[in-house]
């Protein structure tokens, strides 16, 4: 038994992965926010690294039932990979270190879907724990920000294009998971 690790981010046109609450709301469209809630429903359980679940936990408790992503992200357990973050207070959270994600990954059966985090997203990769990474591409070159993999050290890792599909409002949905066969 081992548990599927899939990552989600949203990212500009021109890699810009941080920040998204600052600059994405304009694409969301109800095709998103579907795809979204769809995607954080089937989890069994949120991986997020220290600062976005600090951005995470700050918002998401304050709304209300009636947001179903709230809904889910609320009720669903919460994994924060940290060595710095003390006790967690957002609801059903708990700290790990990174070191205990191949343990996780092993533990159990399901999904684990790892929302924003960067660095962890990248520390993923590079360990060989991340099975899939869903890409949201929004229509918009913002020029300056943290870009995907722009600090990336680890090894070469090939990924397979899996899925890819226009949402409403220009969004580019695609969908990599590593590839066993290198060039």
């Amino acid at each position: 038994m081992t548990r599927t690790i899939t990552a989600e981010l949203f990212a500009s046109l021109d890699l810009v992965v941080e920040a998204p609450e600052t600059w994405h709301f304009p694409w969301v469209g109800q095709e998103m926010l579907a795809e979204v809630t769809r995607e954080q429903g089937e989890a069994s359980a949120l991986l997020l690294g220290r600062r976005t679940y600090e951005v995470f936990a700050g918002s998401w408790p304050d709304r209300g039932d009636d947001v179903p992503l709230a809904r889910q992200l609320n009720a669903m357990p919460k994994i924060v990979v940290s060595s710095t973050l003390g006790s967690p207070t957002w609801h059903n959270s708990e700290v790990v270190g990174f070191d205990d994600l191949a343990a996780l990954k092993e533990s159990g059966e399901g999904r684990v879907t790892v929302a924003g985090s960067i660095r962890l997203v990248e520390s993923l990769i590079a360990g060989g724990l991340l099975d899939e990474l869903r890409i949201l591409t929004h229509p918009v070159v913002l020029g300056e920000g943290r870009r995907l993999f722009d600090t990336y050290a680890g090894p070469r890792v090939d990924l397979e294009l899996v899925e890819s599909r226009t949402l409403e409002r220009g969004v580019q949905l695609t969908v990599h998971r590593p590839s066993t066969h290198h060039e």
